[in-house]
């Protein structure tokens, strides 16, 4: 009888927490939040009533001009993949600055892209950053982000940046050999990953043999920036190795598939039909991010590797 009580409660808990994260969505990468916002904005939570948070703006990156206290009400990226109907609150604490990448709404307020996404949370002088995907996510000094989030918003805004300021800063830390997640390296890790994201963010083509350091070492986020990185050169070389790791039965899924969008974005046709032709070597499982299934960013599409050849 003990025991039936047991499963019983324990039934009782599983669908319990199934209903608290009913809510599941596809959360979209971070080059289309900085695409599709429009205000890149540094503020303090003053509020927050759950279904909107008051936020007091200590700082305006760009031209764009919002008053000196707006509301978030919204979110204007959620793409849900399952519902309760529900209402989902505004997961900003208060009292904590964030780095907040808005837009306005019909209310006159203004929507983050996602519940888990659009925003960057000061933390003791670091900013819990991304570059990529909220799947992954860097501890970068603030000093930092904001040389490298105001460069980005300004080049996808205007067109324009400090392009002698950041090269600097991505040439510095691409120099050094790769990180890993020891004590003693994860520092150096953060600012080596924002120096390939933001590489990659700005359209930049580093040193080539820099950046096939990283994606030849032993640390699976820094090949994946360094396979995505690839993409912008648009060469021989830079193919070549793209279509190496695609086709190299060792390689994992995930870093298969983000080659595969390199490949894609170099428009290389001839490389486009040599995949087409070795389809039957690639696997149709996706891998995705991985996490926690009660993590609602479960609905986050990610292609296998064949499917991301069938829409090349």
């Amino acid at each position: 009888m003990k025991n039936l009580k047991k499963i019983l409660l324990a039934i009782i808990f599983i669908f319990s927490a199934l209903n608290l994260k009913a809510e599941t969505w596809n959360e979209p990468w971070q080059k289309e939040i900085i695409e599709k916002s429009d205000y890149f904005v540094f503020g303090k939570v003053i509020e927050n009533k759950g279904k909107n948070a008051k936020i007091k703006i200590e700082k305006r990156f760009g031209n764009e001009i919002t008053p000196d206290e707006i509301i978030i009400d919204n979110y204007c990226l959620l793409e849900l993949t399952s519902s309760s109907g529900e209402t989902i609150n505004i997961d900003l604490k208060r009292n904590s600055s964030y780095y907040l990448f808005l837009k306005k709404n019909k209310n006159n307020n203004y929507s983050l892209p996602t519940p888990t996404s659009g925003f960057a949370e000061l933390d003791n002088k670091n900013v819990i950053a991304t570059y990529r995907h909220s799947y992954h996510q860097a501890s970068i000094p603030q000093i930092i982000y904001e040389l490298t989030f105001e460069n980005i918003w300004s080049y996808y805004k205007t067109g324009k940046f400090d392009k002698t300021k950041i090269l600097n800063f991505i040439n510095d830390y691409l120099s050094k050999h790769p990180a890993g997640f020891a004590e003693n390296e994860i520092s150096l890790f953060y600012l080596q990953h924002s120096a390939l994201e933001t590489a990659y963010l700005l359209d930049l083509m580093p040193n080539i043999n820099d950046v096939l350091k990283f994606a030849k070492s032993e640390n699976f986020h820094s090949r994946v920036s360094a396979l995505q990185l690839l993409g912008n050169y648009k060469t021989k070389e830079s193919d070549n190795y793209l279509i190496s790791v695609i086709l190299d039965k060792t390689s994992a899924n995930f870093e298969k598939v983000i080659a595969i969008w390199s490949i894609k974005k170099s428009n290389n046709k001839e490389y486009f039909e040599l995949l087409k032709k070795n389809i039957s070597q690639l696997s149709d499982k996706s891998e995705g991010f991985g996490g926690n299934i009660m993590d609602p960013r479960v609905g986050t599409y990610f292609p296998s590797p064949k499917q991301a050849v069938e829409s090349l």
